[in-house]
């Protein structure tokens, strides 16, 4: 009866609203190296340098390199005008000549007794005065060809051809840059962490890529006042630096291999916790997992243990956009899933080798 259905209808239980689910963007965990460092920045540096200067005065004739080129140590680089030497050198090899012929018939009279000893004596002499005053003529002769100290790269030129120059005189300057390298002053309790040959990661304003580095060596003793030890790092020189150049130095002291990588996004601090937010097997609903991290590089960290007896595994689906709206259970709708995130595909080409 028409009654009858009122009545049922009035008693009947209201219906309880559905939950929403909550819009979120997942990506799976994935198994990288992640490494412990010590940053610092730092200066590049040539391990030898040197200014290299006219030994003699004249006119500069010739620059035979300029400022970016490669030279061999030896090489000449530049050249004197050099008239005034070649003058002295040819004036004083007649006079050696002349001495020594001088020398040879003085001698051949001293044999018969035509002259003395100390006749013979004084023309000797003169032929080595004469020849010391040679060997200085051609040393400045020789000065007048400048060459490189050692093989580098030629990073300042000071003077232009034409100019007068004097003994001292700066010429170029040149480095060697193969390798570069870079002092780096890193606290004593992180020292005992380094080796020679261990890895050490570069960035810098003029180069887009991180660039890898060295160890050399470290110094032997703490510096009292500051309580390092200097660390030297060697760079390649096949990479775009220049010594001078103020460079970020990130120093590995170690490195858990193989490890748990998640995105930073996918962390939720609850109180002192950090929580993540897994997909649960229905992919329709979540899980809250506490979480131990571990070593953390940018916006990559180490999902280094779980609590509450819950263990993550590779592939896992994290919530990474979305978990601070989200609690244990809490529905969820997944608008976008990628293979991996861009910050995971970063640990993984960060890994240390």
């Amino acid at each position: 009866m028409p009654g009858d259905e009122g009545e049922a209808t009035l008693g009947a239980a209201p219906a309880r609203p559905a939950v929403e689910p909550i819009h979120v963007s997942v990506a799976p965990l994935v198994r990288a190296d992640m490494s412990s460092s010590y940053a610092t920045s730092a200066t590049l540096r040539a391990e030898k340098r040197a200014t290299v200067t006219s030994r003699t005065r004249g006119v500069l004739e010739e620059l035979l390199v300029e400022e970016g080129d490669l030279v061999t140590s030896g090489q000449v680089v530049a050249q004197l005008e050099n008239d005034e030497q070649e003058l002295a050198v040819s004036r004083f090899t007649a006079i050696v000549e002349i001495k020594t012929r001088e020398f040879e018939r003085q001698t051949e009279l001293n044999e018969k007794n035509i002259v003395s000893d100390n006749d013979v004596e004084l023309v000797r002499r003169e032929v080595r005065e004469a020849k010391n005053d040679l060997a200085v003529a051609e040393l400045n002769l020789e000065r007048t060809v400048i060459k490189a100290p050692f093989e580098g790269l030629v990073l300042v030129r000071y003077i232009d051809v034409g100019a007068t120059v004097a003994d001292g005189t700066e010429i170029y300057d040149v480095a060697d840059v193969d390798p570069l390298y870079i002092d780096v002053r890193v606290p004593e309790r992180h020292v005992a962490q380094l080796t020679a040959g261990q890895a050490v990661h570069l960035r810098a304003d003029d180069v887009a890529e991180v660039v890898d580095a060295s160890i050399e060596r470290l110094a032997p003793l703490v510096d009292p006042a500051t309580g390092t030890v200097k660390v030297t790092v060697a760079v390649d020189r096949e990479v775009a630096l220049r010594p001078g150049a103020f460079v970020e130095v990130e120093v590995v002291t170690d490195v858990h291999e193989n490890t748990l990588v998640a995105p930073r996004s996918a962390l939720v601090a609850e109180g002192r916790r950090w929580l993540v937010y897994r997909v649960t097997s229905d992919g329709d609903s979540v899980e809250a997992i506490e979480v131990t991290l571990g070593y953390e590089s940018g916006d990559r960290v180490e999902l280094a243990g779980a609590a509450g007896g819950r263990e993550l595994a590779e592939g896992d689906l994290l919530v990474v956009l979305g978990a601070s709206a989200l609690s244990d259970g809490a529905p969820i709708l997944i608008l976008e899933q990628g293979g991996t995130t861009p910050a995971v595909e970063g640990a993984a080409a960060s890994s240390v080798e």
